[in-house]
């Protein structure tokens, strides 16, 4: 940790539906000394490598899915990814989602340190390699990190930024800022992440020329409502995209059973109603 009084965050610690987390039942500190600190912060993940092929070199930031997402629906918890795929799965996994998570809340200073300490180690592999480098900070969270830790941004300004989010004026100032007001850092692209909950929302975002990620059910069409659908399972690169685009994505897992509204069902005679996004 350390030294002197820690920067605790000034987000409030959310719900989460992670089987594995003991953030139902202890408080970000007690966790810390249950577990001990973060060994990493970055992590590798299989659809994040698949960004090789298009010259990207991707790390994502796993939390504790939930824990920082004020606008998750029960559905969204349900069936995240952060705790429900592959290697997500594991117990020593989520030990490492509730270290990072812990070690965030209450010591962000500490938290900074190691980042930067690992942006700059991807940069300089990412180099090594001609690839460019490209972080998703908001691997199983919804952080507004242009306002908390913009600086990192400008420190950074040859790595590409990016994140998937369900907040509605992050989005919004996203799209305005690409339009030239200058208040959102150039190198962080966002894609709207739409939910049972926030449809309407999400076509007026695209028609506004924003992206959106939804999840689909059994395929991934080519064009949704009037929308170019991208396959975003070829590769995580989402500041590739063109503009006001739909961001397809297969159901995985539990996701599949999913009859909320969450999973875009495209077998369904009124799909709209029956879909949404990641």
């Amino acid at each position: 940790m350390t030294h002197g009084k820690p920067t605790r965050s000034r987000l409030r610690v959310l719900r989460t539906a992670d089987p594995g987390s003991l953030f139902p039942h202890l408080k970000p500190q007690e966790i810390l000394s249950e577990l001990g600190p973060p060994r990493q912060l970055l992590s590798s993940s299989a659809k994040a490598d698949k960004s090789r092929k298009v010259g990207v070199l991707s790390k994502v930031l796993y939390l504790t899915s939930g824990v920082f997402c004020p606008c998750a629906t029960e559905s969204c918890l349900r069936v995240c990814l952060g705790h429900t795929s592959g290697r997500m799965v594991l117990p020593t996994s989520a030990a490492a989602r509730d270290r990072r998570t812990a070690l965030y809340a209450v010591d962000q200073e500490h938290f900074l340190h190691l980042l930067r300490a690992e942006l700059h180690f991807l940069r300089a592999e990412a180099r090594a390699l001609e690839m460019v480098p490209a972080v998703r900070l908001n691997g199983t969270s919804d952080i507004p990190w242009e306002q908390l830790h913009g600086e990192l941004f400008a420190e950074f300004a040859d790595v590409r930024f990016y994140d998937y989010t369900k907040l509605l004026p992050r989005a919004k100032a996203f799209t305005a800022g690409r339009l030239g007001d200058g208040r959102w850092p150039a190198n962080y692209h966002l894609t709207l992440s739409v939910s049972e909950q926030n449809q309407a929302e999400a076509e007026a975002y695209l028609r506004s020329g924003g992206n959106i990620a939804a999840v689909f059910w059994p395929e991934i069409p080519d064009r949704w409502r009037g929308y170019e659908v991208i396959d975003g399972d070829y590769h995580d690169a989402r500041f590739l995209d063109g503009q006001g685009c739909i961001i397809g994505l297969s159901a995985k897992g539990i996701a599949r059973e999913d009859l909320s509204g969450f999973v875009v069902r495209t077998d369904a005679s009124a799909p709209w109603k029956h879909g949404s996004a990641a």
